[in-house]
C-alpha cells in the first residue's frame, strides 16, 4: 500500500489534467495570437517553398539489342558492341561528353534564367565579392555539376538516363542531348571498331603483298637463268603493278584514314537523320498547337541542341588530322582510297604462274618457287576477301545500327518537382504550425506569472479552494 501511494505522489494525474486545461483554456484566452502564430508559420513555409529552389526528374529510357556475330572479322563481334549497356554510365559520363553537352544546351546563359529568388541574391552577393568566372571556369564548373546530377541506370538490355535538376526545361534538354550523344557515341564505337579490323586486315593483306612480290621476283630470277642456260631469249618479267607499290606504314595510314573518314560521314548522316525526323516532328506539332505550346517549344529547343557538332565527331576529327598530315609528308593523296590499288591484282596469278616452257615441270627450282608464289597468292587473295566482306559487315552494320536501340520511354518535361513536395509541406505546416500556436498561448500564460487556472491556487497555498467569483 505504502508503495502505491509513492508512486502517485510521483505522478500526479490530477497535475497532468490541469496543465491540459491550461492549455485549453490559453487557446481560447490568446486566440488571435493562435491564429498569428499558426498562420505565420504556414505563410513562412509556403513562402520558403517558394523562394527556396526546387528539384525535378527527368529520365529516358532506351532498348539496346546485342549485335549479331560478325563473323567475317574472325574474331567476332568486339565486346563493346556484344555488350552495349555494359558502359554505358562510363560513355554517358565521359568528359568530353559532359563538355559537349554543357555546350549544347548553352547552360552557362541558360542557368541563371529560371534561379530560384534566393539563389539569386546569393549570385549577386557572390559576384560581389569575388571577380566573375572565366568561360573555361564556368564550364568545368558546370560539368561537375552534372556528375552529380547525371546519372545513368543499366539493366539487362535496358538503358536509363535521368538528371535532378532545379531547372525542368533545362533539365529535359539535357536528357536528351545525353540520349542522343550516347546513340551517336555507341554508332561510333561500333562502326569504328569494324574499320579499325579493317585497318589491321589492310596492314596485313601489305604485308603479304610484299612476300608475294618477292616470291614472283625469285620466280623470275629462275626463269631468267634457266633461259640464259639453255641459249634461249630472256622474256620480259611479269609486272603485277600499274604504279609503285605502297609501303607498309603508309597502306596502313591510308585504310586508318579511310576508316575515319567514313567513321565521320556515318555519324553526319545519323545526326543528319534526326534533324530531320525533328524537323518532321515539329512542323506536325505546330498544325496542332500554338507556338507558345510547351510541347512545341520543347521540341524546337530540342532541335536547337542536336544542330551543335556532335563530340563524337570532333574526336574523329582530332584523330583523323595528324593521320592526312603524315600521309601528305610521304607525298600520298588522301582522296585515293587504298583499295583501287587492290583491284590491279586481279591477273596476277594467271600472268606469273603461266607455265611457258614445258621443261619448266622438271625443274625443281621453278616448280618450287612458282609452289611459295601459289601459296602467297592464295593469302593475298583470302585477305581481300575477308577485307571486302568486312566492309559489307560495316555496310551493314551501319543500316542494322537504328533497329538495335529503341526508346521505349522518351524524355518528358516533368509535371511538378520532386522536391520540396507541395503537399507534404502544406501538411507539415499546419501541423507543426498548430503545434507551435498552441506552444506559444501556453507559454503566454505561463510567463505572465499570473494565476489564470484554479487549481494553482490550491497549488499554491495548498488549501481547497471553495468558489469562484466572475467579476464584470
Amino acid at each position: 500500500m505504502k508503495s502505491g501511494k509513492n508512486s502517485e505522489d510521483l505522478f500526479d494525474w490530477a497535475v497532468v489534467g490541469g496543465y491540459v486545461l491550461l492549455v485549453l483554456h490559453s487557446i481560447r484566452r490568446h486566440r488571435r495570437i493562435l491564429v498569428a502564430v499558426w498562420a505565420g508559420v504556414v505563410g513562412l513555409s509556403v513562402a520558403l517553398m517558394a523562394l527556396l529552389p526546387k528539384t525535378y526528374e527527368v529520365a529516358a529510357t532506351l532498348q539496346a539489342q546485342r549485335a549479331p556475330v560478325l563473323s567475317s572479322l574472325g574474331g567476332g563481334v568486339p565486346p563493346q558492341a556484344d555488350t552495349p549497356t555494359k558502359q554505358a554510365a562510363a560513355t554517358v559520363m565521359q568528359h568530353d561528353n559532359l563538355v559537349a553537352l554543357v555546350q549544347q544546351t548553352d547552360l552557362p546563359k541558360a542557368w541563371p534564367a529560371n534561379r530560384a529568388p534566393m539563389l539569386r541574391l546569393k549570385d549577386a552577393i557572390w559576384a560581389r565579392l569575388f571577380k566573375p568566372p572565366t568561360e573555361a571556369d564556368q564550364i568545368e564548373g558546370f560539368v561537375g555539376l552534372l556528375e552529380k546530377r547525371l546519372w545513368v541506370d543499366t539493366q539487362e538490355g535496358t538503358v536509363t538516363i535521368g538528371i535532378r535538376f532545379p531547372d525542368p526545361q533545362l533539365a529535359f534538354l539535357l536528357v536528351e542531348g545525353a540520349l542522343d550523344n550516347f546513340l551517336e557515341a555507341r554508332h561510333a564505337a561500333e562502326i569504328t571498331s569494324i574499320g579499325e579490323e579493317i585497318s589491321v586486315l589492310e596492314s596485313r593483306a601489305e604485308s603479304v603483298h610484299e612476300s608475294l612480290l618477292q616470291s614472283l621476283e625469285a620466280l623470275q630470277k629462275l626463269r631468267a637463268a634457266r633461259d640464259q642456260k639453255l641459249g634461249r631469249r630472256i622474256r620480259a618479267p611479269v609486272t603485277p603493278l600499274l604504279a609503285p607499290p605502297v609501303d607498309q606504314r603508309s597502306s596502313q595510314l591510308l585504310a586508318e584514314v579511310e576508316s575515319k573518314r567514313r567513321a565521320i560521314s556515318d555519324l553526319e548522316d545519323f545526326r543528319r537523320r534526326r534533324i530531320a525526323e525533328l524537323e518532321t516532328r515539329l512542323e506536325e506539332l505546330k498544325a496542332l498547337y500554338s507556338e507558345n505550346h510547351p510541347t512545341v517549344q520543347d521540341t524546337r529547343q530540342t532541335l536547337e541542341t542536336v544542330r551543335h557538332e556532335s563530340p563524337q565527331v570532333q574526336a574523329l576529327q582530332r584523330e583523323l588530322a595528324p593521320l592526312e598530315t603524315e600521309l601528305r609528308q610521304r607525298g600520298l593523296l588522301t582522296d585515293v582510297p587504298l583499295k583501287a590499288n587492290r583491284a590491279r591484282q586481279a591477273m596476277l596469278q594467271a600472268a606469273a604462274l603461266e607455265t611457258v616452257n614445258p621443261g619448266e615441270a622438271e625443274d625443281p627450282d621453278i616448280e618450287y618457287a612458282k609452289s611459295q608464289l601459289r601459296h602467297a597468292v592464295a593469302r593475298y587473295n583470302g585477305l581481300l576477301d575477308r577485307i571486302e566482306a568486312a566492309r559489307l559487315e560495316e555496310d551493314t552494320a551501319q543500316a542494322a545500327f537504328k533497329y538495335r536501340y529503341t526508346i521505349i520511354r522518351p524524355a518528358q518535361r516533368p509535371k511538378g518537382p520532386i522536391a520540396p513536395k507541395a503537399t507534404l509541406v502544406v501538411v507539415a505546416s499546419l501541423l507543426s504550425g498548430f503545434f507551435l500556436a498552441v506552444l506559444g498561448t501556453t507559454l503566454v500564460d505561463l510567463s505572465s506569472r499570473k494565476i489564470v487556472e484554479p487549481w494553482q491556487v490550491e497549488r499554491a497555498l495548498g488549501v481547497e479552494l471553495l468558489g469562484k467569483v466572475h467579476l464584470s
